[in-house]
């Protein structure tokens, strides 16, 4: 029972990982990717970032991010949006407002 019990566990943990973020958008001006992750807000991942910071260095600009949604409510897919700019902007001005948990999900 104890091995079950541990297995269940694991299995709805490994459920909770986001999933490697694709490309969904990419021009000299703007970048997009695409992926799942399980949270009530968005996630952005390292990796996701990693390739934004990368595609936006190739035409010598700098990825600023523009923000995150689900794709669907119904699915955990999001599409996050990064802008390629000449100067770097603050980002987590922008991660800090979509972290904040909407209020019907907030129980006292």
């Amino acid at each position: 029972m104890k091995k079950l019990s541990s297995g269940v566990l694991l299995l709805a943990l490994a459920g909770c990982v986001a999933t490697d973020p694709v490309q969904d958008y990419a021009s000299e001006n703007s970048f997009s990717v695409r992926y799942s992750a399980y949270d009530e807000v968005p996630t952005l991942t390292s990796q996701a970032r990693d390739m934004a910071i990368k595609h936006c260095a190739k035409y010598g600009k700098y990825a600023n991010y523009q923000g995150g949604n689900a794709l669907n409510p119904l699915t955990a897919q999001e599409i996050h949006r990064f802008s390629c700019d000449s100067k770097k902007t603050d980002d987590s001005v922008v991660i800090a407002g979509q972290s904040q948990k909407p209020s019907y999900l907030i129980i006292n």
